[in-house]
């Protein structure tokens, strides 16, 4: 059963393209320990406004964050924790999480909200205000998967080019490109914004962007989504502003994708351009084509072969590119595609061809993608965000190519209860290519029942399949169960959009204790 976005955002004020931000306003944010809220606060407190937050469940690294940028958090009840702010009143803006709104539309801090007549907005819509306020392009990245990466890489690319904008990544950056290293903020000094631009729950409603680049289009968030068809049409709608005033690029050799491009042609916008590589089925129509070659060790590289009169035109760059075989700095045969959509971006918004390719070449991604948290002796520990079965798939993939002949145990921490519930059979298909799978407690965000489905449903379905699993319990003592277990020769690799990082940490620090 699907949710409407007015369920999800229950409470909040409807999207609107952004509006400047006021310095000295008022800005108290619920959730902010969430990327996106954490985002808003950052972007918001970087641009004079006084900013102060509430999570009851805010991590280490996020609280070390908001304090070092002078952001309060606690209760908008407790004056000790935030004094050095004025109270909440009329011309107050609370932002708020819609995992909050979707699930606790009557939370005590947002009662607390509508009882001083404050405004309020999602968080998505204050990193909106703050590209505005920012003013210049508004470049978005969407797409079911890779959108993070992707985000970081354009940024990337462009800085690179010798051009710095702000931006929103969807995780956490490196020390050369987060302000700080660690948040998923970029604060630069030239006019434009780079947002990563999330489907879920009308959450990318407020990013009227002026360039886009949609990765792929696939059936996630069960709740909102009754199918992919349903997925296409909400990205059409999104797309449907930069294919009329600015530019998209499309990832034609994405089945998702490929529907998508067709429907925004039919309705008569003009300012399409399709990518794909050359042994995609898209490929044949594309205005931007690219050969891949594999070369070992779950690394490629890309040669831009075929490129439109109309995209040299949209992306003046890649005709410089045309021709030269580009090694892509990150693994897996995912990423020569994304890489590829990066380049026409980057190229649209101003990015040089020595730029990109350097970008290309060297980007080191983001971090909890394939993010190495052990690597001793014969023994590696991997830490991702992925919880979806096509971004499993291609992790493994990938990781069976940078470590082969290893042993590959999966932890994993499902997203959702709903999400499981809905793919459960593709999860555990999915999950069943490892050699073993150690299955936590599923994290609920935006979840009314946690009723429907359990990790241990999940691992006896993984079982059937003839891949030894087990359900532990929590992401500790997923930990506490699977460290003893791990011998020489093995990748472990942990996936999950929940705590799960707090396990690949638990099992460096107790590898790194024992070596």
């Amino acid at each position: 059963m699907t949710r409407s976005i007015s369920e999800i955002a229950a409470g909040l004020e409807p999207s609107r393209k952004g509006a400047p931000l006021q310095a000295g306003s008022r800005l108290h944010i619920i959730g902010v320990g969430g990327t996106a809220a954490l985002a808003a606060a950052l972007h918001a407190k970087a641009l004079g406004v006084s900013v102060s937050g509430y999570d009851q469940a805010l991590g280490a690294e996020s609280a070390a964050i908001l304090f070092n940028a002078g952001i309060p958090v606690g209760s908008a009840e407790s004056p000790t924790v935030l004094q050095g702010c004025a109270p909440l009143s009329a011309e107050s803006v609370v932002a708020i999480s819609k995992a909050i709104t979707s699930t606790q539309p009557k939370h005590p801090e947002v009662l607390l909200a509508r009882e001083a007549g404050a405004r309020t907005v999602s968080v998505q819509q204050v990193i909106a205000d703050a590209a505005a306020t920012r003013g210049g392009l508004l470049i978005g990245v969407g797409g079911t998967h890779g959108k993070t990466t992707s985000t970081g890489w354009v940024l990337d690319a462009l800085i690179h080019s010798g051009i710095n904008p702000s931006a929103f990544v969807g995780g956490p950056l490196a020390e050369d490109l987060g302000t700080p290293a660690g948040s998923p903020v970029h604060i630069g000094n030239y006019p434009g914004f780079i947002v990563e631009a999330d489907e879920y729950g009308g959450n990318f409603d407020t990013y009227y962007a002026d360039r886009a680049l949609i990765l792929n289009v696939d059936w996630d968030h069960p709740d909102i989504f009754a199918d992919r068809q349903a997925a296409v049409e909400t990205f059409a709608r999104w797309a449907a502003h930069p294919a009329k005033s600015g530019a998209v690029f499309i990832n034609s050799g994405d089945q998702g994708g490929a529907e998508l491009a067709a429907l925004l042609a039919a309705e008569d916008h003009r300012n399409i351009y399709t990518f794909a590589t050359a042994t995609t089925p898209g490929a044949k129509s594309a205005d931007i084509v690219a050969t891949v070659t594999s070369r070992g060790g779950g690394s490629f590289s890309i040669t831009i072969s075929h490129l439109t009169d109309r995209a040299e035109l949209a992306a003046p760059a890649l005709r410089e590119l045309r021709g030269r075989e580009i090694p892509i700095g990150l693994l897996g045969a995912h990423n020569t595609s994304n890489g590829l959509g990066v380049a026409a971006l980057a190229a649209s918004a101003g990015g040089t061809a020595d730029g990109i390719m350097r970008s290309l070449t060297t980007f080191g991604g983001v971090g909890r993608r394939m993010e190495v948290r052990y690597d001793h002796g014969s023994i590696t520990v991997l830490d991702d965000y992925g919880h979806h079965p096509t971004a499993i798939d291609a992790t493994m993939e990938t990781v069976r190519q940078r470590y082969p002949g290893r042993t590959l145990v999966l932890a994993i921490e499902p997203l959702t209860y709903h999400r499981t519930a809905a793919l459960l059979e593709g999860l555990a298909t999915s999950c069943s290519a490892a050699d073993r799978v150690v299955v936590a407690e599923i994290f609920a965000v935006r979840d009314l029942d946690t009723t429907s489905v359990s990790a241990a449903d999940l691992a006896e379905r993984i079982s059937t399949m003839g891949t030894p699993a087990t359900a532990p319990g929590t992401v500790l003592e997923t930990a506490t169960a699977l460290l003893p277990t791990i011998t020489p020769e093995t990748v472990v690799l942990v996936m999950g959009g929940g705590r799960s990082t707090e396990l690949a940490v638990v099992l460096a620090r107790g590898l790194t204790a024992a070596s």
